[in-house]
């Protein structure tokens, strides 16, 4: 498995960051990568919400995601949250999966609230694509990529 973690400090408060972070709609405006929500056909619906509990069903998310320039679809489930500090989500962006834990800290001082954002993905050494398998080198500058973009994102987004 291989294991890649940031962090950043964002100039604004946790429940701003936190806001950014669980909200969809939001989610929209500040991560450039997402070209829109996938609809799920009525059939496909059923299926997630059969499989998952209801909790799951509603944090289940299927969008139309641009990695490396390549359209995919990504799937964004989550695991656990604990308010204003956790979230744990299993993502698919075609065939990447991985697991994705941010941690949110309070760094409030004299010069305003900050929150310290950190991002950790744990991905599969390779990943298998129409009949190539890219490397273990290749999937973690992919996470780096990956994690380096969205806390630039979120950041800019949460300091306007």
């Amino acid at each position: 498995m291989i294991t890649v973690a940031l962090s950043t400090t964002i100039g604004a408060p946790t429940r701003l960051v936190w806001r950014a972070l669980t909200d969809s709609a939001e989610r929209v405006v500040w991560d450039e990568r997402i070209l829109g929500e996938v609809t799920l056909s009525e059939v496909a619906r059923s299926r997630t919400t059969a499989s998952d509990s209801d909790s799951d069903a509603l944090h289940h998310m299927h969008w139309r995601f641009r990695l490396g320039g390549i359209p995919l679809v990504m799937q964004d489930r989550l695991v656990s949250a604990l308010r204003f500090e956790r979230l744990v989500s299993h993502i698919s962006i075609g065939s990447m999966q991985f697991d994705q834990t941010l941690t949110l800290f309070s760094e409030d001082d004299e010069m305003g609230p900050h929150t310290r954002l950190a991002m950790k993905l744990v991905a599969r050494n390779s990943i298998a694509v129409i009949g190539e398998i890219i490397p273990r080198l290749d999937v973690q500058k992919i996470a780096i990529e990956y994690i380096d973009t969205t806390l630039g994102q979120i950041q800019k987004h949460c300091e306007r």
